[in-house]
């Protein structure tokens, strides 16, 4: 007799799922949060061209059309509204115990915003909004701390100031962002990092196409199907390598999580990365090896080549994510039949204990 995936699942006491989506763009949320904070501006959802997308100031989100645009179907692309009820069945079908929240379309849009304080007073209101959405929720719901590369003194704050909350499990940022001139790998960033170590806290790097960050691939095209293949995949590409090459290093016991990018590119990346180390700088501990300390990869079952790139990278190494409610969710099915041998759940258990330990059993 065949075992389904949530069979299997709740046989270990069900998955732990490191990615699935906030519901952040509903307006009463922000109505809400803007009485508290006083926001100047509210991110809202407005009809244009027959799709809906997230206006935040005079900018549409995803970007509509041009280089680095964003999907096509604007915001319409869920399999789900991310609701209670929605969701509970969602986890219950594909027999998952506890899921992270990852932003929504309006976390993934903010640090698009030009204007500092805006920016950080948006944040913020999506941090409460997360946390008070998980508290309120019926099912094992977590929660990441928004960051932004580009506000490392109050990206530290916001750490400092949500570390004890109960249902916190890491903090998230995007891999590249508004501008080059901001990156994981700046000094100014160290303290961040240094606190996410020290509380035990995640670090997710999560991208979004079509939301004015820097994407150099993604920039260089204004087809969705070219823009989304190689943003996501590039942005991780800088984000990784000025992680891995950074002047003052990993802080000891930093777990850093990479989401949706790919991960057929990340071995040849890392033994380019240690060719090139070796060869033009002189030495110096390989990027691989900081990689295997440090990094986690969440691989997709559709991707053709994620087991090749899963046993090179070595099952120790992986964590499930579903993706919920976004149009390439991934069913536990799937994702067991394809690497459940190489990491089965009580593997995969042990990787979240070492990679997320707040959401691990």
């Amino acid at each position: 007799m065949t075992t389904s995936g949530a069979d299997r699942a709740e046989a270990a006491g069900g998955l732990p799922d490191c990615d699935t989506h906030f519901t952040d763009d509903t307006i009463d949320l922000w109505h809400g949060i803007s009485a508290e904070l006083s926001l100047p501006v509210l991110p809202e959802v407005v009809d244009h061209e027959g799709r809906p997308r997230l206006r935040i100031g005079d900018r549409l989100f995803p970007k509509p059309r041009g280089k680095g645009q964003g999907n096509p179907r604007g915001l319409g692309h869920l399999i789900g509204p991310g609701a209670t009820d929605d969701r509970r069945e969602f986890m219950a079908r594909h027999g998952i115990r506890a899921a992270v929240l990852q932003p929504g379309f309006v976390g993934l849009s903010v640090q698009a915003v030009v204007d500092g304080t805006l920016r950080r007073d948006l944040l913020m209101a999506y941090n409460l909004l997360a946390r008070r959405a998980c508290a309120g929720s019926p099912l094992d719901l977590r929660w990441a701390v928004l960051l932004s590369a580009e506000d490392p003194e109050w990206s530290l704050q916001a750490v400092e100031r949500f570390a004890a909350d109960d249902l916190v499990v890491g903090a998230v940022v995007r891999p590249t962002a508004r501008t080059s001139a901001d990156r994981l790998s700046g000094k100014e960033f160290t303290p961040v990092l240094q606190a996410l170590a020290r509380e035990r806290l995640a670090l997710f790097v999560h991208g979004g196409t079509g939301c004015y960050q820097w994407s150099p691939l993604a920039d260089a095209y204004e087809d969705y199907t070219f823009t989304h293949a190689f943003g996501h995949m590039g942005e991780h590409m800088i984000a990784l390598t000025d992680l891995l090459t950074r002047g003052d290093g990993l802080p000891d016991g930093l777990r850093v999580v990479m989401l949706e990018s790919g991960t057929s590119w990340v071995p040849s990346l890392l033994e380019r990365l240690d060719s090139h180390v070796r060869r033009l700088s002189g030495g110096g501990e390989r990027p691989s090896g900081l990689f295997a300390e440090h990094v986690a990869i969440v691989p997709d079952p559709e991707e053709r080549h994620a087991r090749w790139a899963c046993e090179v990278i070595g099952g120790g190494n992986v964590l499930f994510g579903s993706d919920y409610p976004h149009w390439d969710t991934v069913a536990a099915a799937d994702w067991l039949g394809r690497f459940g041998d190489l990491v089965p759940p009580a593997a995969l258990e042990a990787n979240t204990r070492r990679f997320v330990p707040r959401l691990a059993r």
